[in-house]
């Protein structure tokens, strides 16, 4: 899976700029232009790594951005690259002591830009045992899921069908996709065993037809519908 990167940047062409480098760059981006939308976004699907300009609108700086993700350890293994005007050494040194990873001063190169994301992941890999999307978290060591801090008990086959839809949200899913892919090439299965499963799997969920997680596509299938704003 393509690693996903926050970026949290006021100035609307610099955004656009960062969005398209790092998409062209394998990454998948989603853009914010204030800290409120950011954390958000926050809730519906943590991001491997968080670009956070300095200066932001409404009340809250990039600096208090860093303050309040680190007061809360589920933000633990997100990674925090300040941008910052050139020459506000001051703010650096404080969002270095608050917490973030690295700083990138602005203006910056296109391919410094890229480089220093790529070091900074590297030194801190992504989780591979933790799968955090839209509320709901799966722990693979623990075979544990929690959604809204409540734990779910789910069957094997309800697990690895969940697990499939959080790795592919927003993406129509066939039912012969699902079949094989959760339970195999080889396994003997119909349509409906998947139809069965999404059911149980909607009810233990608590989906209801104004919130629903996994939407029904006619004539294809399913969809884990992840819902975040998009800016750009």
């Amino acid at each position: 899976m393509s690693r996903l990167i926050y970026s949290v940047e006021d100035d609307q062409n610099i955004s656009f700029v960062i969005n398209k480098t790092l998409t062209n760059s394998g990454f998948k981006v989603k853009s914010f232009f204030d800290g409120e939308s950011f954390f958000k976004g926050l809730e519906d699907e943590l991001p491997d790594l968080a670009l956070v300009d300095i200066m932001l609108p409404n009340g809250m700086s990039g600096l208090d951005i860093i303050k309040k993700m680190k007061a809360n350890s589920k933000y633990d293994d997100v990674v925090i690259i300040i941008l910052s005007a050139k020459g506000d050494e001051m703010d650096k040194v404080t969002g270095l002591d608050l917490g973030a990873d690295d700083y990138i001063s602005k203006p910056f190169s296109v391919l410094e830009l890229v480089s220093r994301i790529k070091a900074n992941l590297r030194k801190r890999p992504k989780k591979k045992d933790i799968l955090s999307v839209a509320g709901i978290t799966l722990n693979f060591l623990e075979h544990t899921c929690i959604k809204d801090g409540k734990l779910v008990d789910l069957t094997l086959k309800e697990f690895e069908l969940l697990k499939y839809f959080m790795e592919n949200p927003n993406k129509a899913l066939s039912r012969d996709e699902l079949l094989n892919n959760v339970w195999g090439y080889d396994y003997i299965v119909e349509t409906r065993t998947v139809d069965m499963h999404v059911k149980t799997l909607r009810e233990k969920l608590g989906d209801s037809k104004d919130k629903e997680l996994i939407e029904s596509i006619r004539s294809i299938g399913y969809k884990f519908s992840v819902k975040w704003k998009r800016d750009y």
